[in-house]
């Protein structure tokens, strides 16, 4: 029993070596701030995340968090998001995504949905960029030692917001043509930016996932360590 047991506990160190991943789906409930002011803190995964304060040197929050199903279902039912509207700064949310799962990670993807309301002009469209400000270090290379870090507010991402429910998937090394890295222990601080010809004009953000991968390395080497563990358990069990 103890040979299974242990069989499966390296299997299952393997199996989790995958990508890792962080959402945040009910702002309204995982608010620490009040309705105009967003302040996100989870961790998940290994992932920690942060939107808004303790984020950039600005730590941009939107415009906070609100709660309606603007009679949509699926996703939406929750009627939990956060806002943005009524200033330029208030267009703007920084988000900061740390690596603490003891390898280094591929920032792989960022997805989230947007929401207007259907007929308003704007906002028109938005930006993911990469915030170099602090210890920041979002790293562009083969690997973290082998590369150097994004310049700041370096393109990450890109769409059109047409109105209704818009669901955007940012495949950061296509959008990059390259990969980005955030080593193990750093963080990388991002900022989406809603652009609008009215920095008065509502919409709302929900849904937002992180995605990273380790490098590759690390899964032959967790392979090789389940391998040689097996291995050791057969030799004693032929004695």
């Amino acid at each position: 029993m103890k040979k299974l047991i242990t069989l499966i506990s390296l299997s299952l160190v393997v199996a989790f070596a995958n990508a890792v991943n962080i959402t945040v789906d009910d702002f309204h409930g995982l608010n620490n701030g009040d309705a105009n002011n967003l302040a996100i803190d989870e961790t998940n995964d290994g992932i920690n995340l942060k939107m808004g304060p303790g984020t950039s040197s600005l730590g941009r929050d939107a415009f906070g968090v609100g709660t309606s199903t603007f009679g949509q279902s699926g996703d939406w039912f929750d009627g939990s998001y956060a806002k943005f509207g009524n200033s330029a700064n208030q267009q703007l949310l920084d988000i900061r995504i740390t690596n603490n799962t003891g390898i280094d990670q591929k920032l792989t993807n960022l997805s989230f949905d947007i929401r207007k309301e259907p007929g308003n002009a704007n906002p028109t469209s938005y930006n993911l960029l990469y915030l170099n400000s602090g210890a920041s270090a979002l790293i562009k290379g083969a690997s973290v030692s082998a590369g150097s870090e994004m310049a700041n507010l370096a393109g990450l991402g890109t769409g059109t917001i047409d109105g209704g429910v818009n669901n955007y998937s940012n495949v950061i090394g296509t959008n990059i043509q390259g990969t980005a890295w955030i080593a193990d222990g750093s963080y990388a601080n991002i900022r989406l930016k809603i652009n609008t010809g009215n920095n008065a004009a509502g919409s709302q953000l929900d849904n937002f996932s992180v995605t990273l991968v380790p490098e590759p390395s690390a899964y032959a080497l967790l392979s090789g360590i389940c391998v040689m563990a097996w291995v050791g358990l057969r030799r004693r069990s032929l004695k």
